[in-house]
């Protein structure tokens, strides 16, 4: 879990508490379009660092966003329902994220169409790309895109504010 806190920057700093002040509504308003901006922005990151279908499948496919007042939640496979035949996010992600070592592979005895017999060797970590525990798709992603939503964050906020104290002094 990657995690920025707000005292590493004065400007961050500065709209966590502005918004204290704000009204109900102008929070709504800011929620939502924070969120709207951030999604798009991380699912756009993860799909560019996507490189396989299976990547696709389970990391960036399932990339979602949530904003509160304290914080922007950025998550990937987090998702418990099955996959078209039945892999599920939240619990395989690991060996898409970070890859999984080849085992050696199993050998077995397959009966063909005919009468022989043969064996073949088969891998079950061949999809796999392999170990990086740096990761190949979230983690990359998280590390482009939260500078960019912490200054969405931050534009977005002092939009609001501006849009409310003209309303306030137009009406």
């Amino acid at each position: 879990m990657l995690r920025v806190s707000a005292l590493s920057s004065r400007e961050l700093l500065t709209v966590l508490r502005g918004l204290r002040t704000l009204d109900r509504d102008t929070k709504k308003v800011l929620r939502r379009e924070l969120k709207g901006m951030a999604e798009t922005a991380w699912k756009d990151a993860l799909n560019r660092n996507a490189d396989t279908k299976l990547e696709r499948r389970v990391l960036a496919d399932s990339g979602r966003v949530r904003v509160s007042d304290q914080n922007v939640r950025l998550t990937s496979a987090s998702l418990s329902r099955s996959l078209t035949g039945g892999l599920k996010p939240s619990e395989s992600y690991g060996p898409v994220e970070f890859g999984a070592n080849p085992r050696p592979a199993a050998t077995e005895t397959v009966r063909g169409k005919g009468s022989g017999t043969f064996t073949r060797h088969r891998d079950p970590n061949r999809p796999f790309k392999k170990p990086n525990r740096r990761g190949y798709v979230v983690y990359p992603s998280a590390a482009q895109i939260i500078p960019r939503i912490l200054a969405m964050y931050v534009q977005t906020f002092v939009r609001a504010i501006h849009e409310a104290l003209e309303g306030k002094s137009n009406g």
